[in-house]
């Protein structure tokens, strides 16, 4: 019975999950007029979408990481991610990532912000591998937060500011 049970643990493991989100926080800070983006993926499905890039698994977060690692998530981001601002393409600056487990997050920013007003986004992230993908954008300002959904399909979409 144990190794019944043990086999059906196993499998729920390894059995693919039912939803594909991720989250992106776009933070402007005024003082630093610049905008700070945190980008939280489930790691596998991030791992799955660069393997053909990689030639291979890319190990996130272990001891045997790929050391092409950042600069492939950092390429496959600025692919990703459209920011444009009055009319001029913002180009993310990558400066890392965490590997908690099952998730990840990238992190990324852009200086030169005084005002996010207007700011429009265009997250693609993982829809070239399932169609199902949502990809959830927070704009967050001092004034507050403005939410996005980005799915499979989506045109850009223009944030406006709380008032």
């Amino acid at each position: 019975m144990k190794a019944l049970l043990l086999v059906f643990g196993l499998f729920g493991l390894l059995a693919p999950h039912d939803f594909f989100i991720s989250i992106c926080t776009i933070h402007h800070d005024p003082e630093e007029q610049r905008l700070e983006i945190t980008w939280r993926i489930t790691t596998h499905d991030l791992e799955h979408t660069l393997e053909p890039d990689a030639g291979g698994p890319l190990k996130l977060g272990t001891e045997r990481e790929d050391p092409r690692a950042d600069s492939l998530i950092a390429s496959y981001l600025q692919r990703h991610l459209r920011l444009e601002l009055h009319g001029q393409r913002l180009q993310p600056r990558y400066l890392g990532k965490e590997v908690d487990l099952e998730t990840t997050y990238a992190y990324l920013e852009v200086d030169g912000i005084a005002d996010p007003e207007g700011l429009t986004v265009l997250n693609t992230l993982l829809q070239d591998l399932f169609l199902e993908q949502q990809n959830i954008v927070h704009l967050e300002t001092s004034a507050g937060t403005a939410s996005h959904t980005f799915i499979h399909g989506s045109e850009p979409h223009t944030f406006t500011t709380p008032q």
